[in-house]
């Protein structure tokens, strides 16, 4: 453990539902550790077999996701699990960061420790290092056996978490063991252990939110007590009255209604009942013109001053070891005279090999059938030039609850690109979930079924002895809406009418037999600025199919 270094205070965490409980799993071939690491990737609590039970109780169980008695990738030929799964559910909170940390919880049962089937649960407070491969930071970590008990009883395990900016405190739970078959789930057992939120609780947290200029835009908090609750909205710190175009200030949904550029900024909520009060986490308000709004992506220059405390990456993008933002009062190479280069605005984003992968990504909701385009703006300072084997590149990966289905990526970004000059590049070539299968080649990407979520994400990618940088700005993620069209006939001409989207420009077209093979354009252009738009045509004498594409 680490020695408390001065400044350091002491945190109480406990199994609370309010917390942001995310899960890993990492994959090794059998029989254990030792068998030989497959993949790792972010999995959905009800994926790792993990289950909160109302505000009461944690359920965790052997992983049973993966069975399938016919894929040898996952089975032996007598039906039994051929990997060995490591589940981790947890809390990761950057807060923690140089601090005494002390989980604490009450076990209710654990029927899987020293079981036939070969899983173990164990609780743990670890600290990983971003910038040497998430590896654990020796002596900042402590793994606790949960033994096996029908009688409930509690454990504490205190760690002293390090400070610095790569470093990433987690506290929470990892079952271990074969995946296998779901009708043997009883024969496995489960561990629960007691949910010990406090009073009042936030179950759902107000969530950020964009919305275009004169849209209504609306903020949700979720809680629990033991009491009546009370709520009062807060935008940066200052308790909100109901009244112009804001109206739910003491209710649990917060509405701005005709939302305006001034509008755009933190809010929060506290709860309150009769044994105390809660506040909310904070959730900023993005109010968008017509052209923002059509990019699926919030902050998309890096301009928004609102940036994690620790990390200095500007919400809502997340950083994974060396990345980071710049603006134009700096310089390369701590080279005074030759400012950092932008697209637009004063800053960029940028990625530097503080370890074998680096970078930052920005998840958006998806559904099947969504398609989207994507691309980057990148610059590489010949004073920050690639050296060695380092390549970089933009992908958009289509995810289940975390889990990869697709990705799509730029061409690779390697040292014979050329220096001091930006250059646009976009996502269009496919992989599998194994980054490797290609899929094809797409401008167009849909999201295939099964998508929650889509990723936007740059890598940098650096093995041993390799050095440089690369810049990134104006980044889009554009999300393309279907053209609906009404259409009526007066005063001899045939009107079309459509809403439009921003940063979308608009084609009447039209074919004299629904069969043709090709649709004639008719008029111009039209740019959309999301309102209605409206086109007018003689009526002809022959009939006419008319439709409106996007360009």
């Amino acid at each position: 453990m680490f020695g408390m270094a001065q400044g350091q205070s002491q945190i109480l965490v406990k199994v609370d539902t309010t917390k942001p409980w995310q899960g890993y799993m990492n994959v090794f071939n059998l029989p254990d550790y030792s068998g030989g690491y497959v993949f790792g990737s972010p999995w959905g609590a009800a994926d790792l077999r993990a289950f909160f039970t109302g505000t009461s109780t944690l359920t965790l169980l052997p992983n049973t996701n993966t069975y399938n008695p016919s894929d040898p990738f996952w089975a032996n030929p007598d039906g039994s699990g051929n990997k060995f799964m490591e589940a981790n559910f947890y809390v990761e909170n950057a807060a923690l960061r140089g601090n005494t940390v002390t989980f604490s919880f009450t076990v209710l049962s654990n029927q899987l420790y020293n079981g036939a089937s070969g899983h173990l649960t164990r609780a743990f407070v670890k600290t990983l290092d971003s910038a040497a491969g998430y590896s654990l930071v020796p002596g900042a970590y402590e793994f606790v056996d949960l033994t096996n008990s029908m009688t409930p009883y509690s454990i504490n395990i205190t760690v002293d978490v390090p400070n610095g900016p790569s470093m990433v405190p987690q506290y929470g739970f990892v079952t271990t063991g074969p995946d296998v078959n779901p009708a043997w789930v009883a024969t496995n057992g489960y561990v629960q252990i007691k949910v010990d939120n406090s009073d009042p609780s936030i179950t759902g947290q107000p969530v950020n939110r964009r919305v275009q200029i004169g849209g209504a835009a609306s903020l949700t908090v979720t809680a629990t007590g033991g009491s009546t609750l009370g709520y009062q909205w807060k935008r940066y710190g200052t308790n909100l009255l109901n009244g112009g175009n804001i109206s739910g200030a003491t209710s649990s949904t917060l509405t701005i209604s005709n939302a305006q550029p001034t509008d755009a900024t933190v809010y929060s909520v506290r709860v309150t009942d009769t044994a105390g009060f809660v506040d909310s986490n904070p959730a900023v308000l993005r109010v968008k013109t017509a052209a923002e709004f059509a990019n699926a992506l919030d902050n998309p220059g890096f301009e928004d001053p609102l940036l994690d405390p620790v990390s200095q990456i500007p919400t809502p993008w997340n950083n994974f070891a060396g990345a980071g933002v710049r603006s134009t009062n700096d310089s390369y190479a701590f080279t005074p005279g030759y400012p950092i280069q932008t697209v637009d605005g004063t800053n960029a984003g940028d990625a530097y090999n503080a370890g074998e992968y680096n970078g930052v990504f920005q998840d958006v909701a998806a559904a099947p059938g969504d398609i989207f385009t994507a691309d980057a703006n990148f610059y590489i300072s010949s004073l920050e030039a690639f050296f060695g084997d380092i390549t970089a590149w933009l992908e958009v990966q289509f995810r289940n609850n975390g889990a990869l289905i697709t990705i799509w990526k730029t061409s690779i970004i390697s040292n014979s690109e050329p220096t001091d000059v930006w250059f646009s590049l976009p996502a269009t070539n496919g992989f599998g979930n194994d980054f490797v299968t290609p899929i094809g080649t797409a401008r167009y990407l849909v999201a295939p079924p099964g998508t929650t979520s889509v990723r936007y994400q740059v890598t940098l990618h650096s093995l041993g002895g390799s050095s440089g940088s690369i810049n990134y700005d104006a980044m889009r993620l554009m999300k393309k809406i279907p053209v609906t069209v009404s259409s009526t006939v007066s005063g001899g001409n045939v009107n079309l009418s459509w809403s439009s989207q921003g940063a979308t420009s608009y084609q009447v077209v039209f074919k004299n037999n629904i069969n043709d093979s090709v649709w004639t354009p008719v008029g111009g252009t039209v740019a959309g600025d999301g309102t209605v738009k409206s086109a007018s045509f003689p009526v002809t004498g022959t009939k006419r199919f008319y439709a409106v594409s996007t360009l």
